[in-house]
């Protein structure tokens, strides 16, 4: 399976078809054409099935996977020339990372990178630890921030410094919006939001027993920003880390730290025993020299 060949798939699947996708490529409808027929046989069945006449593809679940793969291994393969190609310290640094105030001092490291390293470039995907696991274990990032406890036998990490403090987003009119802590009692009254992976890794064990994980938990996040939004509609309430979301007056948002603290501890990872390029092993220097520094700060 020639990766020229998965990568013209991926463009006939973006153009939404042949006839634009080989104008794109600046080759032959029929060229193309045998290539998708050599690629059918490759794998065993039909892909991009025709409609109205072959003006209009319809994705099967079977070009529906092929494609997600195909990107993937077109992405790695681009991204390894680059690597072996660049002398000096260039190319790309991709981190997925979930949406935490400490993912800062990842950002200060970046920027200390590329005032180093100038052609750097970073490539930021936000996500829970689940995901980026699985991002980390298929080489299509090279770090990841993972909220803790995770199973870490796979990986190289380092501790971030800072610990994040959970609060409860809610409407301004909320009628806990006027208290100064959350207890669990009050945590029991109120539709919940919480992250994805939060009741699986038991984060929120003691503050919601299994009553009322079916009763009160009415759905789960990824991104902060698009459940303060379901917040602000009244949907209901999130657990979020604070300070990743816009509370100032005026803004229909009010965040309560839990009382007791629910603290998050953050890590960043690597996948063990897989190289890093000079650009990764670089920006990794740099986030331990910053956790160094903010040790003898503190």
């Amino acid at each position: 399976m020639e990766t020229e060949v998965l990568r013209h798939f991926t463009i006939v699947v973006q153009e939404g078809g042949i006839a634009s996708a080989a104008e794109m490529l600046k080759i032959s409808q029929s060229t193309l054409s045998r290539q998708i027929q050599s690629l059918e046989q490759e794998v065993g069945t039909t892909l991009l099935q025709r409609r109205n006449r072959g003006r209009e593809l319809r994705l099967t679940r079977e070009d529906q996977l092929l494609y997600r793969r195909a990107e993937e291994i077109v992405s790695l393969t681009d991204r390894a020339c680059a690597e072996i190609a660049s002398g000096a310290i260039t190319g790309d640094v991709h981190i997925a990372a979930a949406q935490l105030p400490s993912v800062y001092i990842i950002a200060q490291a970046a920027n200390d990178t590329r005032s180093e390293h100038p052609d750097v470039r970073f490539h930021l995907t936000d996500g829970y630890s689940t995901d980026i696991m699985r991002q980390l274990d298929r080489g299509l990032v090279d770090f990841g921030v993972l909220v803790q406890p995770v199973d870490m036998g796979d990986y190289d990490y380092i501790d971030l410094p800072d610990t994040d403090r959970n609060g409860l987003l809610m409407p301004e009119s909320h009628p806990l919006a006027d208290k100064e802590h959350i207890t669990k009692a009050d945590l029991r009254t109120v539709k919940l939001l919480v992250p994805q992976g939060a009741l699986s890794r038991n984060n929120l064990s003691g503050w919601l027993n299994a009553r009322d994980r079916r009763n009160n938990v009415v759905g789960t996040m990824n991104l902060a920003y698009n459940a303060s939004l379901f917040v602000k509609a009244g949907y209901g309430c999130a657990v979020i880390p604070e300070g990743i979301i816009d509370t100032s007056p005026g803004s229909g948002l009010k965040l309560v730290p839990l009382d007791p603290p629910l603290m998050v501890r953050s890590c960043l990872a690597w996948k063990r025993h897989q190289p890093l390029t000079e650009a990764s092993e670089a920006f990794l220097r740099y986030v331990k020299a910053r956790i160094e520094a903010r040790k003898i700060d503190t």
